[in-house]
């Protein structure tokens, strides 16, 4: 609060200004600060506001959103919106204008929404998660065969892989080919 106190003076620019008062126009005074030794005209010192960031409210399910990342996500378009839209006015308007249909919807239905998304959200992160850590998994196996069998590590990447693909192509599809490929063969790191 001793910050508000600190002696501020107004300095008059003009010669028949003698007293400082709130009456004293902009472009005829200077403010100094006792602790800075600049003079600044006040007519050029700026106001900067920091804008501060929203938070969710728990309302704003009404209008179709929920939080993800201190940001606005619509349920119902599967939009990522900014910061900046987190406002009731602006989502709402999102609603109306984007969404007409789902206008007069309650507040259950985009609840069930919400419990919907979120339980997609849970099986998407298994499945990948999964999938992930299977292709982490996978090289380390094949380094293991190619070490046991006494072969050079080059051999993977060389042979193995595309014959795996070929195979895979060959007896299931293209899309599980394509898994196959994200597997990593490398000689940096099977020879680890």
């Amino acid at each position: 609060m001793e910050r508000w106190f600190k002696g501020v003076k107004c300095v008059a620019t003009s010669s028949n200004d003698t007293e400082c008062s709130k009456a004293v126009r902009a472009e005829n005074t200077a403010i100094t600060d006792p602790d800075d030794d600049a003079t600044t005209s006040s007519s050029t010192v700026l106001k900067t506001k920091k804008k501060g960031k929203r938070k969710y409210d728990e309302s704003y399910i009404s209008f179709g959103f929920v939080d993800s990342n201190d940001s606005p996500f619509c349920m119902l378009c599967n939009k990522l919106l900014p910061n900046s839209s987190m406002a009731p006015t602006k989502l709402r308007r999102h609603l109306e204008t984007v969404h007409p249909e789902s206008e007069d919807k309650n507040k259950e239905f985009c609840v069930r929404k919400k419990k919907l998304l979120l339980e997609s959200r849970k099986t998407m992160m298994h499945v990948t998660q999964t999938i992930n850590e299977k292709a982490t998994e996978a090289p380390y196996l094949v380094s293991y065969r190619i070490a046991k069998a006494g072969e050079a590590h080059t051999i993977a990447e060389n042979l193995i892989k595309p014959c795996v693909l070929d195979i895979t192509k060959c007896m299931l599809d293209e899309k599980s080919a394509k898994h196959l490929s994200t597997v990593p063969l490398l000689n940096d790191i099977v020879s680890r």
